[in-house]
């Protein structure tokens, strides 16, 4: 398939919209397979770029470590000379001691430059993956301890939302630990997301897009403050889609489904 028609394709399924109030669809259309295809392929791609770069960072690392061996060993023969063994020694003991601390500061130095490049190799390694899956999508994909998130830039209502996930084969993302609550909200930019949780068809029931199972118990630290509410339900139809709300901490706050956010889909299921 040329790139041409992916894009057409995109563009096709983006332009499509869902009937108001009917459940987003949770199966993937066989049309939709050959997308699956090419993100197998650019996952293995992306694989081999990720392993070609942590072999550079763990070089970095090693040489890092090794400068601070040396620097480590600069200063315990710093810390000897000064100590002379009598009077007569010491000023002749100076001149060393300033010639080993100049060792030791260029030795800092060295180590201080090496760790930033450190940091910078694990940055361009992030965002090789983001450039590597965009495939034209106006939006960042990430990996997280072995799942694969998206991260929209446009904006949709819920269920419009969902079904862009499930052309991919994702969801709109659960969240299942406070460690990938604080992952999400580190990626989302400030901005309102939607995430796969609706108690559209029992009020008060919430369930996960992805079949995952919500606990209440667990959840009821990443809810906002007096949250949820089902606002005004009589007038504006209630709330029955969450999103990361930017104004508290991106935590959860039930909203219209049908207004427009950015949203987050997310592979699961491995």
């Amino acid at each position: 398939m040329s790139d041409e028609g992916i894009y057409e394709n995109m563009e096709m399924m983006e332009a499509a919209r869902q009937p108001k109030g009917n459940p987003p669809q949770t199966s993937v259309p066989w049309r939709h397979r050959a997308r699956g295809i090419v993100v197998t392929a650019v996952l293995l791609l992306l694989g081999l770029a990720l392993a070609t770069s942590l072999l550079a960072v763990t070089l970095l690392y090693l040489r890092a470590q090794s400068k601070l061996q040396a620097v480590e060993e600069a200063v315990q023969k710093l810390q000897v000379s000064l100590q002379p063994d009598n009077a007569s020694d010491a000023s002749a003991k100076g001149s060393d001691t300033l010639q080993l601390l100049d060792e030791a500061q260029a030795g800092v130095r060295l180590l201080k430059a090496q760790l930033g490049n450190v940091s910078a190799a694990r940055a361009a390694v992030q965002g090789r993956c983001c450039d590597m899956l965009k495939m034209g999508l106006p939006g960042c994909w990430r990996f997280y301890r072995g799942k694969l998130y998206y991260f929209s830039q446009g904006k949709k209502s819920w269920d419009e939302a969902e079904q862009f996930c499930v052309s991919w084969n994702l969801h709109l993302t659960s969240v299942s630990s406070q460690a990938e609550q604080a992952f999400l909200s580190s990626e989302t930019q400030g901005e309102a997301h939607w995430i796969g949780l609706t108690d559209r068809e029992t009020e008060g029931s919430w369930r996960w897009a992805d079949g995952t199972e919500y606990r209440a118990d667990a959840s009821r630290g990443f809810w906002a403050e007096n949250e949820p509410n089902n606002h005004d339900p009589k007038n504006d139809g209630g709330e029955d889609c969450v999103h990361t709300d930017p104004r508290f901490r991106n935590l959860w706050n039930d909203y219209k489904c049908t207004e427009p956010f950015r949203w987050i889909c997310k592979q699961a299921h491995g």
